[in-house]
């Protein structure tokens, strides 16, 4: 069923490239890449550390790992797969790693193929990632492979009846790193005990962005003096919801809006959807003018949250759930999404403590936006939550220290 899958998955990919652009990005930045990986790898001699993130919210997630490796062992070099063009796209060029590639498609020639070119000393995984012919290459060459930031549900297939195909990866893990003890005793019921609990990383990559101080003087012109409400992420459902509120907020405020889809179809929505709306990066006269600018580029979003005073967090209102809340929280924002987050256990934690609160309509956000005194209250509580959760990188970088890379320290 595995192979039959993937099989079958790679001819709907190919279907689906005559028609969708990411699609024909997956399939186009494939092609001829064994070549391209060849041609660059053996031009570097040195022991290589391979990291695997699916796309642009596990590499958030996995890079403040690889920027402590690359401190911590500058000698290595770093490679960087990704899955989807989502996040290949957006970090192709991304500074701290030597060499980033596409993951060729799980089967066992590929997996092969492309651990024989990369040859990695050490393998790491990001939260959810399971390709069997990946890890039983990897487990049957003795390079020791570990998965972090990961999460564990009853609902994930390693604790169904049909599991077993993944259950039997779980061993081909020399260890794994969780978020949550729920995580471990779910590990621990199946007899798995090389876990460990360390937390999220992402918390110590929002801390990073705090140290940054990364300005954009188009956003103190924007600003000006306003209250900023900045909606991160957002689709559809989202934005209508935003509409409705800002329609009848004051006008002491302003709307900064980053969509989760940039593409021309996306940003033309918002303008019908937001008249006399500008883009971010438009002249000084329109930022002075215009109550709502709108991203419509990505990569900025974590910087952006500074200038917030409330933000509003989306994809709360699908299935897909919503995006990152920990970014806004480490600035100290009070931080509203929509009712769908209980798979989201930051987010769950976050409303426990008055941090966050899911919202269901347009009323009740514009309530909550009148009571500054709450508002406050909610920043304070966000950024005492991340700050006590910062430590998850260190505890991982100590047992790749000890475990694995100790040889080459």
């Amino acid at each position: 069923m595995y192979h039959t899958g993937i099989g079958l998955y790679r001819i709907a990919l190919r279907v689906a490239s005559l028609f969708h652009p990411k699609a024909r990005l997956f399939v186009r930045g494939r092609r001829g890449q064994f070549a391209r990986i060849r041609e660059q790898i053996e031009a570097d001699t040195r022991p290589r550390i391979w990291m695997h993130c699916a796309s642009l919210g596990e590499f958030e997630q996995g890079r403040p790992l690889l920027e402590a490796i690359r401190e911590r062992f500058p000698h290595y070099s770093l490679v960087l797969t990704f899955f989807s063009p989502s996040g290949y796209e957006v970090r192709k060029n991304y500074e701290g790693a030597d060499h980033i590639f596409y993951l060729p498609l799980d089967s066992k020639r590929n997996a092969a193929r492309f651990i024989g070119l990369v040859q990695p000393r050490c393998a790491l995984f990001v939260k959810y990632e399971f390709w069997y012919h990946y890890l039983a290459a990897l487990h049957r060459g003795r390079v020791p492979t570990v998965l972090f930031s990961a999460l564990f549900q009853p609902r994930h297939p390693f604790f169904k009846w049909y599991g077993g195909l993944y259950r039997r990866m779980l061993g081909y893990y020399d260890h794994i790193f969780v978020q949550d003890q729920a995580s471990c005793r779910l590990l621990e019921q199946l007899g798995v005990r090389h876990v460990s609990v360390t937390g999220d990383t992402r918390f110590d990559r929002a801390a990073k962005v705090l140290e940054q101080q990364r300005a954009f003087p188009q956003l103190d012109i924007f600003k000006d003096g306003y209250e900023l409400l900045i909606a991160g992420s957002t689709w559809h459902d989202d934005e209508d919801l935003l509409e409705k509120v800002f329609r009848q907020l004051p006008g002491t405020y302003k709307l900064l809006i980053a969509p989760h889809e940039t593409d021309d179809a996306h940003i033309t929505r918002l303008q019908g959807l937001f008249p006399g709306s500008c883009l971010w990066n438009a002249a000084e006269p329109a930022l002075r003018k215009s109550r709502v600018a709108i991203v419509h580029t990505v990569g900025q979003l974590a910087y952006l949250y500074r200038y917030a005073d409330v933000v509003w967090v989306g994809g709360g209102f699908t299935r897909s759930g919503i995006h990152n809340v920990i970014e806004p929280a480490v600035f100290g924002k009070p931080v509203f999404f929509g009712p769908v987050y209980g798979r989201y256990q930051e987010a769950v934690a976050m409303v426990s403590l008055q941090a966050a609160e899911s919202i269901p309509d347009a009323g009740i956000l514009r309530e909550r936006l009148a009571d500054k005194k709450a508002l406050q209250h909610m920043g304070c509580s966000a950024r005492e939550y991340v700050q006590s959760r910062l430590g998850a990188t260190q505890a991982i970088l100590l047992y790749l220290s000890e475990k694995c890379l100790s040889s080459m320290a």
